[in-house]
């Protein structure tokens, strides 16, 4: 198995001559930046975990088939996230018996970018969703529902594999004497031929490509999300507004003031029958309410949830485009300081955004909310006691 000439290797430090950040800057800058993304990643471990048995105990639908999905790669992505933040604050460090530890993280990195890579892409179905049942509402409105949205997480998950195969396949793990110390090994990962194109194809078409499609179509569908709702809005001011006028000055609005004009049992049974008919209408117009207001609920809080990853996200494809158009920005390049320090500082908006989706899901779901202060709260009160 031959290996490119350049930069064989990742484990040892490569030579480099036109650093922009010099090592001992890099190592404090990450070092404080592995700290940030623990702060944040142990968290949303928990949470996500309470995210998915959560979901999984309410009545599950379309919408909640892709929270599961999404908060199981928030889960994934987070939990190896954590170790890597930890190897690299002992990196950081350079205790003298972590000098194979710089391998790991990049080998967790590959697993990594499939979580985030599945929970983009989970997004985008999410508001893709919500965007087509607002821009066409009778089309779309037997379109999802859980059997189909379960088939297209696990398809989205099987496409980023593929495409992320043929770059996790491209090198191998190799134990050489450690150059700083002889009497000792370093683990250092080695790169095939095959790494070259693979990596070019995982970087051009996956992190970039679909990054910027993903970003541009959850703009899109946020917009017509936004402007449902507010149409939706007005749409029942109007309503409200056309019913107080429609009712004529002096007519009877009420069957108990064309009763006082009626005689006999006809009077009391029209006085009966329209009360009846009353609660009728009205038990009919507050299911009505009822059911639009969790309409709203769950479109806000998709859109929420769209508008926060589109926000923790940009970073990561700004990075990406400007990785195409630099060769000098990567792993062994000139840049490769630069590089680490704004990978890991990626790594700390991917923490918040994997933290913040529970507090929308407590905010906005109902069932959620309930399900969390019943059973997950007075649940830990008991224990306590």
């Amino acid at each position: 198995m031959d290996v490119p000439a350049e930069n064989a290797s990742v484990g040892l430090r490569v030579p480099v001559s036109d650093t922009l950040i010099s090592d001992v800057v890099a190592n404090v800058l990450i070092a404080a930046i592995c700290f940030l993304i623990l702060v944040f990643s142990v968290p949303a471990i928990v949470l996500n975990i309470l995210n998915v048995l959560i979901f999984v105990k309410t009545k599950i639908d379309s919408i909640t088939v892709c929270f599961i999905s999404l908060a199981l790669s928030d889960l994934i992505s987070m939990i190896l996230l954590s170790n890597n933040a930890i190897y690299g604050i002992i990196v950081a460090f350079r205790v003298s018996w972590g000098s194979s530890l710089p391998t790991y993280p990049f080998i967790l990195s590959i697993a990594i970018g499939l979580s985030v890579d599945t929970s983009s892409a989970t997004t985008t179905y999410i508001a893709l969703q919500r965007g087509l049942c607002v821009a066409l509402p009778f089309l779309t409105r037997h379109l999802f529902n859980k059997n189909r949205s379960l088939i297209i997480c696990v398809s989205v998950f099987v496409f980023i594999l593929v495409c992320s195969t043929p770059r996790a396949i491209s090198f191998r793990l190799k134990t050489i004497p450690n150059p700083a110390d002889n009497s000792s090994t370093v683990t250092i990962v080695q790169f095939l031929k095959t790494w070259g194109p693979s990596d070019s194809f995982y970087t051009i078409f996956v992190k970039t490509a679909l990054v910027c499609a993903e970003f541009a179509l959850m703009i899109v569908c946020a917009a017509l999300i936004f402007y449902g709702m507010q149409a939706s809005v007005k749409l029942k001011l109007k309503s409200s507004s056309q019913a107080a006028q429609a009712q004529p000055k002096g007519s009877y609005n009420t069957a108990s003031e064309y009763s006082k004009f009626s005689n006999g049992s006809k009077g009391e049974f029209k006085k009966e029958t329209g009360n009846g008919s009353r609660k009728t209408n009205d038990k009919d117009q507050n299911l009505k309410n009822r059911k639009e207001t969790k309409e709203s609920l769950v479109m806000k809080q998709s859109l929420i949830v769209v508008l926060i990853h589109v926000m923790f996200t940009t970073p990561r494809m700004l990075a990406s485009l400007y990785g195409v158009i630099e060769p000098r920005y990567r792993v062994g390049g000139h840049y490769q300081n630069l590089y680490l320090v704004t990978y890991s500082s990626i790594s700390v908006t991917d923490s918040i955004n994997a933290f913040a989706n529970f507090f929308v899901y407590l905010k906005f779901n109902s069932k959620f909310r309930g399900f969390f202060v019943n059973t997950i709260c007075r649940s830990g009160v008991n224990v306590r006691n």
